[in-house]
């Protein structure tokens, strides 16, 4: 037998390498089971991945007619943010403002000279009032105005912020308006004080004198934060848009729907189109192909497909598929032009077309989407296609579960195998070691037949 070496102690047989060479053919047949084992499991990461990515699509197919997506918002906006700037807290009349500044709100402040006391002593601090006391703040012999500051500032009950300018101790309320006055005594002498004021403001004819330059009450929903006077007689216009539905909110939902929608197709042709491979020599090879031409999930495709271009049931008006809103396939195809993403059934969105559609008929476009409640629209319809492949136990779920059970018999198969290799093995051990055994007891008896002879001589 080729590749047998003679170097047994009784036969000259190698038999351990006999042995190893009938093993080897008897595991051919676990190399089959090994690749059907790599290809089952990349056929279920293969059908994981499109799940996963379905669920993503239903996702964003449910934003489509999620009444947080529809919900009616409104843009405020200043045509001078260096002097007032707005934001919208609530929903508010929608129209233009004029609005004039007079006067900013300002804090208290006052300086002191101050000496650094002879003796452990408090700075006191009180209400405007000069003898309601609002905090005490201990300083120790020499404290120097830096000490002072260090102090005041980490008060909790000071409200004031303090402040060494050129040696002189300097402090403001934390609060604005002409309710912002203090006292402080054990600081020095006062060198300067600047009473504060409150704001005063005028939207439209009406006039307000607020404590803060930050205003919610003048006009209902929106903040103002004055930030400078208008001379004379001028004002800063603040326009407050109708309340409609979000524009950019919506354009991006949808967005996402076609994202979730095209990776969906992307990922499913890129299986389907996946040859296998010839007599495969690697384990990449044994992956190719495992879902090639697969009908389920070609049929999926088809079904998708046809819920995203077809007319809604129930739809009146000019709004009544996804195209009439600049969803579509794309460009058409022509004799002399292909457009591949339009044949593999890609979805695009002209955003023009949906902007338009959102000004001309945002109502239309909501009930088209599924946004409109007790009216079903091309959300719900799309759902009920979706749903056979989303839903626990549906389609993709059951393949998924199968390809998990095969993969379970097989690894109960190769452990088999390998018991019944192992029997093998140790049968092919003992059968060449009785063969050894029957040669050495043949090879004592013709020893010992020879000494008798030749003592018979």
């Amino acid at each position: 037998m080729a590749g047998i070496q003679l170097s047994g102690l009784v036969s000259g047989l190698d038999t351990q390498s006999i042995i190893d060479q009938l093993m080897s053919v008897e595991r051919q047949p676990r190399t089959r089971i090994t690749h059907e084992q790599t290809q089952v499991t990349k056929r279920q990461s293969l059908l994981q991945d499109i799940s996963t990515k379905l669920t993503t699509l239903k996702t964003a197919n449910d934003d489509l007619k999620s009444a947080l997506t529809w919900g009616d918002t409104q843009t405020v906006s200043s045509a001078d943010e260096s002097k007032v700037s707005v934001s919208r807290t609530a929903g508010a009349p929608p129209g233009g403002y004029d609005v004039s500044i007079t006067q900013l709100a300002s804090a208290e402040r006052a300086t002191y000279a101050f000496t650094p006391p002879t003796a452990d002593g408090p700075l006191t601090v009180y209400e405007a009032d000069g003898t309601t006391p609002r905090a005490t703040v201990n300083l120790t012999a020499g404290a120097t105005v830096d000490d002072a500051v260090a102090a005041i500032n980490s008060s909790t009950n000071a409200n004031l912020y303090a402040v060494n300018v050129n040696g002189e101790l300097v402090l403001s309320a934390k609060t604005t308006g002409t309710g912002s006055g203090f006292q402080v005594s054990g600081a020095g002498a006062q060198t300067n004080r600047v009473a504060g004021q409150d704001a005063q403001f005028s939207v439209g004819s009406q006039s307000f004198t607020r404590s803060s330059n930050v205003v919610t009450d003048a006009l209902p929903g929106v903040q103002l934060t004055l930030k400078g006077k208008t001379p004379g007689t001028d004002s800063v216009g603040i326009t407050v848009s109708n309340p409609g539905p979000d524009k950019d909110a919506i354009t991006t939902k949808v967005k996402a729907f076609i994202d979730a929608y095209n990776a969906v197709v992307t990922t499913t042709r890129a299986d389907l189109s996946d040859k296998a491979v010839v007599n495969p020599s690697s384990t990449a090879d044994l992956q190719k192909g495992t879902l090639f031409g697969d009908t389920g999930l070609s049929s999926m495709l088809t079904s998708l497909r046809g819920a995203v271009s077809q007319t809604i049931a129930g739809m009146s008006g000019t709004l009544k598929s996804l195209s009439d809103i600049g969803i579509s396939t794309g460009a058409a195809n022509t004799g002399t032009s292909i457009n591949q993403d339009s044949v593999d059934g890609k979805l695009t969105l002209d955003t023009t077309k949906l902007s338009a559609a959102l000004d001309a008929d945002p109502a239309g476009v909501r009930t088209l989407l599924g946004g409109t409640a007790g009216t079903d629209g091309f959300s719900q319809a799309f759902a009920s296609v979706l749903s056979p492949f989303t839903d626990a136990g549906g389609i993709l779920d059951t393949r998924i579960s199968s390809a998990t059970s095969d993969l379970a018999d097989i690894s109960d198969r190769l452990t088999a195998f390998d018991s019944r290799m192992d029997a093998k093995q140790a049968y092919y051990q003992k059968q060449f070691t009785a063969l050894e055994t029957a040669l050495q007891a043949s090879q004592s008896a013709g020893s010992s037949l020879a000494g008798l002879m030749s003592s018979s001589r």
